[in-house]
């Protein structure tokens, strides 16, 4: 019979130290394995839910299009505001008439930019320009990359995500005339002949009777009492009502009315700001933020409604003991996910009056 000869000397095996690293390493590739594919995941919410809103917005404007839309029934899109992820969509969706529906983004994406509404008249143009960048802006919004991807929607209807530069923008105003083509001749104004002296009425006309003044008594007479003779000289013509008793009791004395507490209230200005990325003059602008009627310390906050990163925002205080001011400065960012219109909301801690809000305009 042959027996093992080894020696537990000679057996092999992991030591304690060998397993910990190899258990490190295994963690390390899988945690970077999960994050990339969650990267990855976001990347494509964000791109899909970008271009499947551009696509109804697309929908919509063909829509009006092929309807040939009257004043009344014309196809749009409309968002709600920063943070939310729900946009509506109206037109005909195979049924013959127009009707509204609701769709949803992807989850973890948001819309970021102020809530708007885009309509499309029946030669597929927007029937309504926005403010500013002419363009109307919508921003969609991973909330997990905080990044956003523009959607685009030009006053001629072209539809771009993802793009930087617009050429609605690019090209300049264009002035009209009010003249009228074929102004009619007006007519001169007849002038009024003036009265021949034989058709004047020479008749005066007899003089009112006077009215006789009342004297104040209440008696319809010259003098107080119904006569023709003067009235009485003494005579008080307002005597003072005796003083009203207090709880029924004449000497008690009467409370004094407590002051009334006038509450802290707040307020901006200007409360829009139009701002841009490359224009020198347009790349920052400032707000001020105002409390009347404050007492003690109050902590100032601004920040992006929808907790978007797209502008850049500092404040001149943070506190404030009882009145006073605090100076907003906003700044822009480049890049697309950093145009549109957006929202910046003002406040103090504790509450003074409503939360302010500041409209903030980005255009190229």
């Amino acid at each position: 019979m042959i027996r093992n000869s080894k020696t537990a000397k000679q057996q092999q095996g992991f030591t304690i130290m060998q397993m910990v690293v190899t258990i490190t390493i295994v963690a390390i590739v899988s945690t970077v394995g999960v994050l990339g594919i969650k990267t990855a995941r976001a990347e494509f919410q964000l791109h899909n839910s970008a271009r499947l809103f551009a696509s109804y917005v697309e929908k919509a404007r063909a829509d009006s299009v092929r309807r040939h839309a009257g004043t009344g029934a014309e196809s749009s899109v409309e968002t709600f505001g920063a943070g939310t992820s729900h946009y509506a969509v109206t037109m005909d969706f195979g049924s013959g008439i127009p009707e509204t529906r609701t769709f949803q983004l992807e989850s973890g994406t948001v819309f970021m930019t102020a809530a708007q509404k885009v309509t499309f008249d029946w030669r597929g143009r927007l029937l309504v320009l926005c403010d500013i960048t002419r363009t109307c802006v919508y921003q969609v919004h991973s909330t997990y990359l905080e990044r956003s991807v523009p959607v685009d929607v030009s006053g001629s209807g072209d539809i771009t995500v993802g793009e930087q530069q617009f050429p609605d923008l690019k090209i300049p105003e264009v002035e009209l005339s009010d003249v009228d083509p074929d102004p009619s001749p007006s007519s001169s104004p007849s002038v009024e002949e003036s009265p021949s002296p034989d058709e004047v009425d020479e008749t005066p006309s007899p003089s009112p009777s006077p009215t006789p003044t009342p004297n104040g008594n209440g008696n319809g007479g010259d003098n107080g009492n119904g006569g023709d003779g003067p009235g009485n000289p003494n005579e008080d013509p307002s005597p003072t009502p005796p003083p009203t008793p207090v709880d029924g009791n004449p000497n008690a004395t009467p409370t004094p009315t407590p002051t009334p507490v006038v509450p802290c209230v707040s307020s901006i200005s200007p409360s829009t700001l139009k701002l841009s990325q490359t224009d020198t003059s347009k790349l920052s602008g400032t707000a001020t933020f105002t409390m009347t009627n404050g007492t003690g310390v109050r902590l100032i906050s601004a920040s992006q409604e929808g907790h978007g990163n797209s502008l850049n925002i500092a404040l001149s205080l943070v506190r404030i003991d009882g009145s006073g001011s605090s100076i907003i400065t906003i700044s822009t960012k480049n890049g697309a996910g950093n145009r549109g219109v957006f929202i910046v909301e003002v406040s103090a801690s504790p509450a003074c009056g409503s939360t302010q809000q500041l409209t903030v305009t980005v255009s190229n």
